[in-house]
């Protein structure tokens, strides 16, 4: 029995024993969790310090502060170096917006090449859980954006050129007298994005780019080619003995620019797409300059054809005009509209009237300034006029837009396939293929409207060939974004912009940016593009 019963007090003190322990045991981790959740609350709140100030520094209402900031750091810290932030620097820095909640804020600087970084974090309870980040600093004259940007190669051979001028009532000259000289030029005229082997802009025979010119990658020059600028590469320079350089050739260090930061096919394919959903279903295929339907308009009301087969009855109507001429065809359409109000258009002297003949017919209607067909093509010897309405101008323009889900092709005879009158714009986003031959003339319209050229082309290809060839002589006053796929300029000249994955001016092309329109993103030469900020510096989150 006694021995029952120190059996039972053992038992029993082990089980007390366990208890304690477990009891002791649940104590520490209690305590532990406690520990670790003011540890988390200091990292959390360490961070929240360094991302609000970081925040504040990058915003658009402490541009000019955090610009000097860079400038400063880049001229006073050497490669390699860091130093933490003064009180007086960092309210230099923020725009004398430090808050008593700032007062535990550490912010580190430090610079590597042209790359200026920053960490920011609170010392909450000795935890560091810093913000960190980085600009390239490089500076104005060698940021990313470009009127001629690729993201693979960049090649002028020939004669050709690149250049940039400035003009509002007349479509910039070929002569280099009137070219913007590099020294004036805040941007690269050429750049290259691609950082792989094999990527490079490549200057052969008399080519000349009367600028600088930036790649990632190499600079290659061969035969009597010239720039007038001066050349960064991240690769290598490379040129002959007849060849120049006028300006300094830089070999550059930093982290290569992604491309798709600045040419974005997802985000032009879901514009495309969202146009289709607010149009609907496509009008078909347009074939302009037929026998029958040579002439055409697209206005904010409207396709239109001029039919000269099918016979009409009602008022009056005009015909086709006996010379193929512009005065003419302006004329034609603004004859058309003034028709629709009433007014009399028999007494003109371009145009005969007479009743038994068809004038104008709707094809299809324009939704919102939108119209979506299949193929376009341009053809023997066809006009097509695109117009706002008569309350529009040149400095408020008619924004008119067309989807193309096949092919855009231009070919055949006469000097103006394509009219844009100085009072609207056109916006093209073309699927297929996009080739203009030599009746494509922009030359004679007026240069910009309202900041833009008066044509867009924006096209989705990125299959094997081009994706936009201008042909033959040919003449586009405006630009061409082709994110993914190649574009070819062919002895013809381009007086805009171009953003592509490859850029080729062959033979005896020109390429020619105007700086008073946008680039081919649709933004102004200065404006930063997504992922940076807003004072010309490049930055990342890290």
């Amino acid at each position: 029995m006694k021995q029952q019963q120190g059996a039972a007090l053992v038992i029993v003190m082990a089980l007390l024993s366990g208890a304690l322990m477990l009891g002791m045991s649940g104590m520490q981790s209690a305590l532990i969790d406690e520990r670790l959740a003011g540890n988390y609350r200091a990292s959390v709140q360490s961070q929240m310090s360094g991302e609000g100030f970081i925040a504040g520094a990058v915003s658009d209402e402490n541009n000019d502060s955090l610009t000097e900031f860079l400038k400063n750091s880049l001229a006073d810290l050497d490669d390699g170096e860091s130093k933490t932030l003064s009180e007086d620097e960092l309210i230099a820095l923020s725009g004398n917006r430090l808050s008593e909640a700032d007062s535990n804020l550490i912010v580190n600087v430090s610079r590597s090449g042209d790359q200026i970084t920053l960490e920011a974090w609170g010392a909450q309870a000795g935890a560091k859980a810093p913000t960190v980040i980085t600009f390239n600093a490089s500076g104005a004259a060698q940021n990313f954006r470009s009127p001629f940007l690729a993201c693979r190669q960049v090649l002028l051979n020939g004669s050709s050129l690149a250049a940039s001028c400035s003009s509002n009532d007349t479509v910039c000259s070929q002569d280099p007298a009137g070219f913007i000289s590099a020294d004036s030029q805040t941007y690269n005229l050429l750049y290259n994005l691609g950082s792989e082997q094999g990527d490079r802009i490549t200057l052969d025979g008399d080519a000349d780019a009367y600028g600088n010119v930036r790649s990632q990658r190499d600079i290659i020059l061969t035969g009597s080619s010239v720039i007038t600028g001066n050349a960064y590469a991240q690769g290598a320079i490379i040129h002959g003995g007849g060849t120049r350089v006028w300006g300094e050739e830089v070999i550059t260090k930093s982290s290569p620019q992604r491309c798709d930061l600045y040419l974005d096919s997802q985000g032009l394919s879901v514009e495309v797409e969202n146009l289709k959903q607010q149009y609907g279903d496509s009008v078909g295929n347009i074939k302009m300059g037929t026998d029958k339907r040579r002439q055409w308009s697209l206005t904010p009301e409207g396709l239109f054809f001029y039919d000269e087969e099918t016979r009409s009855s009602g008022s009056p109507v005009f015909s086709q005009c006996r010379f193929f001429d512009l005065p003419c065809i302006l004329n034609f359409f603004v004859n058309f509209f003034r028709g629709l109000l009433g007014f009399n258009i028999c007494n003109n002297n371009y145009v005969s009237c007479d009743s038994s003949q068809v004038g104008w017919t709707e094809h299809s209607q324009v939704i919102d300034n939108t119209i979506v067909v299949n193929n376009l093509t341009l053809t023997g010897n066809p006009t097509f006029i695109v117009s706002g309405l008569e309350s529009d101008s040149q400095a408020n323009p008619a924004q008119l837009r067309m989807v193309v889900e096949g092919e855009f092709n231009v070919s055949g005879g006469g000097r103006n396939g394509l009219v844009v009158e100085d009072n609207a714009h056109l916006e093209l986003f073309v699927k297929g293929k996009t080739e203009l031959g030599s009746n494509f003339q922009l030359g004679d319209t007026k240069p910009t409207r309202a900041g833009a050229p008066p044509l867009t082309i924006n096209s989705s290809y990125s299959g094997v060939g081009d994706a936009v060839a201008v042909n033959s002589g040919s003449h586009l006053v405006g630009n061409i974004y082709a994110p993914g796929g190649k574009v070819s300029i062919n002895s013809s000249r381009v007086t805009g912009s171009i953003w592509a994955q490859e850029i080729d001016a062959l033979n005896d092309s020109r390429i020619i940016y105007n700086e008073e329109n946008v680039v081919a993103d649709s933004q102004a030469i200065e404006t930063e593009t997504a992922g940076e900020s807003g004072n010309g510096f490049n930055w990342q989150w890290r």
